[in-house]
């Protein structure tokens, strides 16, 4: 089946005018107050976002996925691909993972995903958009008006973004809109104007003004290099009982479940589960028949490799790998007869030191490098592998399996989405059937970091991994780096967008 159609569960995306529009508070603050009325919410971000999922998952209790509708197919070429008219394969198993029932039996209240920049924001003419998410899923919308030094002029930024009528939109539809929301909101004053100036759109439009979410009395989320303080950080010093008083009292959320279809809830001393795979990540589905050969596959997670999509795990057993966890941190080894070894990313550089003194962890990675494991690492997990880590000026030994130092300073080196298609020789010269010159093998992901490499070129006995391009095909050269069985790339790539390349690793094993 090429295209599924996702069940019929109340759902919302909460979108915003911008950056810094409020979206991320005001979805942590919806979550907070449904679980506060005893609702099962599902949540996802529009996007690669690794923190904001974090939040999600911890919140809710239950895995947030990261829907992305341009790194969910695969590219076929380095000039992209037609316009989208239908949900596409690989985001309808995403979707379909997070609607799926929990292990008790029990779906979802309702669905809750929280865009990426502003509405409109995409690729080359919006393409990928928080906008395009919701109309292929067929999500409304709540949109979120920075109202930060606006009057009267919040009705002609909203009704902007309520008639917008970008190109795709011919060929996907428009998204539906739920509400709105006023958010940086000040005094009364500020308050009766914008009720105001907003009451005719309403009136023409029937999309109602839900709440005035003022700047006073806000919590405040922290920020670093990568975005907010992690979830795992923030959440013990976050006041729930006070995040969701502040939303019920500043916005409408009996009137916004009404809209939805979704039920009221009532009073509940739910609290987040435990930071545990199984809250993070999506189960496999079960698949019946003889089960084939089964390499078992050791996948780093904790505190300092935490960027891992949700549905990763699941979409590695669901290709016929054991996934076993294990943590770079606190453990003497990785699991015992693994097959290989796959780091994603994360913060390695807030633990540089715990990373460095970890010695017998270090020793068994050069032990089984030594024996040919397949080793891959991304991002974070890249920097691990290699030989150090350079902060203010100190290097700390990292595993030291790829030739190279990382420098981390302030200013970034990376950001955007890439298309990638395999180098000779990656993952391996004996896949040909999916690496070969017929079919190249090409993938799709994201590229944030702050850190670079201190070698100008890749030392002798190493290779580039990925022919990189953004989202717009312009090339970006050759990048990451293997030496032997074992490599690293700064690109996180998205499970759906590179099936054939776990694939075709998983082969190797």
């Amino acid at each position: 089946m090429k295209y599924t159609t996702p069940p019929r569960i109340p759902g919302l995306v909460v979108a915003g005018t911008g950056s810094n529009a409020g979206k991320t508070l005001t979805t942590l603050a919806l979550l907070c107050a449904l679980r506060a009325r005893g609702l099962r919410v599902h949540a996802a971000k529009s996007g690669p976002d690794f923190i904001d999922a974090a939040f999600h998952a911890a919140l809710t209790g239950a895995p947030a996925a990261n829907l992305d509708v341009w790194m969910c197919r695969e590219t076929r070429s380095e000039q992209g691909q037609r316009p989208l008219r239908r949900i596409p394969q690989g985001l309808a198993r995403v979707f379909a993972r997070m609607l799926r029932a929990d292990a008790d039996g029990r779906s979802a209240d309702l669905l809750l995903v929280e865009g990426a920049m502003g509405l409109y924001d995409g690729g080359a003419g919006g393409a990928g958009c928080t906008a395009q998410l919701a109309a292929l899923l067929g999500l409304p919308v709540l949109l979120a008006l920075n109202a930060h030094g606006l009057g009267q002029s919040v009705a002609a930024l909203a009704e902007g973004f309520l008639r917008h009528r970008p190109a795709w939109a011919a060929h996907t539809g428009q998204p539906a809109f739920a509400g709105m929301i006023c958010t940086h909101v000040g005094g009364e004053k500020h308050k009766e104007i914008l009720r105001q100036a907003l009451a005719p759109l309403t009136a023409q439009t029937g999309v109602p003004l839900l709440g005035l979410l003022p700047r006073e009395g806000a919590p405040q989320l922290k920020s670093r290099h990568l975005g907010l303080v992690e979830a795992r950080e923030s959440l013990p010093g976050l006041n729930r009982k006070a995040l969701t008083a502040w939303l019920e009292a500043h916005c409408d959320v009996t009137a916004l479940l009404r809209a939805l279809g979704a039920p009221l809830g009532g009073l509940s001393t739910q609290e987040p589960v435990a930071e545990t795979p199984a809250a993070r990540f999506f189960a496999p589905r079960v698949r019946s028949g003889k089960a084939a050969r089964r390499p078992r596959l050791g996948v780093a997670w904790d505190a300092a490799f935490s960027f891992c999509y949700a549905d990763l795990p699941a979409l590695l057993r669901e290709l016929g790998a054991e996934v076993h966890f294990f943590s770079p941190l606190k453990d003497a080894a990785p699991p015992s007869a693994c097959n290989g070894l796959y780091f994603p990313g994360g913060y390695p550089e807030l633990h540089a030191p715990a990373l460095a003194a970890n010695t017998h962890m270090r020793a068994a990675l050069r032990a089984l490098a030594e024996r040919n494991l397949p080793i891959y690492g991304e991002c974070g997990g890249y920097i691990y592998l290699m030989r150090a880590l350079r902060l203010h000026g100190r290097d700390y030994p990292m595993s030291g399996l790829l030739p190279l130092t990382c420098l981390l300073g302030g200013q970034r080196a990376a950001l955007g989405y890439r298309a990638a298609r395999a180098l000779p020789g990656w993952p391996a010269a004996r896949a040909p059937a999916l690496s070969g010159p017929s079919r190249p093998l090409r993938t799709r992901g994201h590229e944030f970091h702050y850190g670079h490499l201190e070698e100008a070129t890749l030392p002798s006995g190493c290779a580039s991994l990925w022919q990189l391009s953004d989202s717009q095909g312009a090339p970006l050269g050759p990048e990451g780096c293997r030496r032997g069985t074992v490599a690293g790339s700064w690109l996180h790539l998205y499970p759906e967008g590179a099936r054939r390349f776990w694939r075709a690793w998983l082969a190797c094993l």
